[in-house]
């Protein structure tokens, strides 16, 4: 297994990476998190529009908030549906099995990427 130093110098642990996936599966109690950026899809990839449906009132909100982060619909929705999908009760295999998919990427290569972007 890679070893991976902390920028204070600490060694990480198997211990700490446990504790922090069980933290993460349990939603970060006691802690504000911020997506900084939108996973999906891997770069390189052409997006594909979809066609949703929704009442016009909601969609008026999502253009709302979109525009209070400075962002557009789109990309709103996108984060909304990553922060649904992190969220939800998937098991972590899951969640590796759906990053790895998403980015054409092996499982291992998914845990050592989602690790380095951890430890950055």
């Amino acid at each position: 297994m890679k070893q991976y130093i902390a920028e204070d110098g600490t060694p990480i642990t198997d211990a700490m990476v446990e504790r922090w996936a069980q933290e993460a599966e349990d939603g970060f109690p006691d802690s504000t998190l911020t997506r900084e950026d939108d996973p999906f899809p891997p770069s390189g990839t052409d997006m594909k529009a979809h066609t949703i449906r929704m009442p016009e009132a909601l969609w008026k909100l999502v253009e709302a908030a979109a525009q209070a982060k400075k962002v557009t619909p789109s990309e709103y929705t996108r984060q909304a549906l990553g922060r649904s999908l992190a969220q939800s009760e998937l098991t972590r295999e899951q969640k590796i099995s759906i990053y790895a998919q998403a980015h054409g990427i092996t499982r291992d290569e998914a845990i050592n990427e989602l690790l380095d972007k951890a430890l950055a």
